[in-house]
């Protein structure tokens, strides 16, 4: 058995603001030949932000998909040419009016790797200082610095819903 797909022909199917879909004949590890549908996202970065020592910001941002504001973490999409970290420096000053000075990577992780190739590059930001924030015509946030006690508290409540978000705190109290 061949460990991965034989590419054979891809046809694109939609272009969007984010991401787009296209449709891949291949033939499958087993030998079979099938087509499969894909969505192609440059992946993101997301940041956790430590303010002192026991403070994170959050955000609290309205979501198309939830059709609700959820709470989340920084992050964006990279753009072409960027590199995750570079990303993940420009987005947080964007959504909190913050800069830092310290990068340290988490982890990184596929969202849906059965049709999607998203990838989300998780980060730490610290040593921050004031900048100005500059958000996009479809960002509509509050930033929030919350106690870390309290930050695990939403997450075991059930008020932390959104996974990128989940994945990347989860990787830092790991490794506290």
């Amino acid at each position: 058995m061949r460990k991965k797909a034989k590419f054979l022909s891809r046809k694109n199917v939609y272009k969007g603001y984010c991401f787009d879909a296209v449709e891949d004949q291949v033939i499958w590890p087993n030998g079979e030949e099938l087509s499969r549908s894909l969505i192609m996202h440059p992946g993101i970065s997301v940041m956790v932000p430590i303010l002192e020592v026991n403070r994170i910001i959050l955000l609290k941002q309205y979501r198309y998909g939830a059709g609700r504001v959820l709470w989340e973490v920084p992050a964006g999409t990279i753009s072409p040419g960027e590199t995750p970290l570079q990303c993940a420096k420009r987005e947080i000053v964007e959504e909190t009016g913050f800069k830092a000075s310290r990068w340290k990577k988490l982890a990184s992780c596929y969202t849906s790797p059965g049709y999607n190739t998203e990838v989300i590059h998780c980060f730490t930001a610290s040593q921050l200082c004031e900048s100005q924030a500059s958000l996009e015509e479809d960002e509509v946030l509050e930033v929030e610095v919350i106690a870390v006690q309290e930050v695990k508290n939403m997450i075991k409540e059930g008020k932390i819903q959104d996974a990128k978000s989940l994945v990347a705190l989860f990787s830092y109290f790991r490794k506290l």
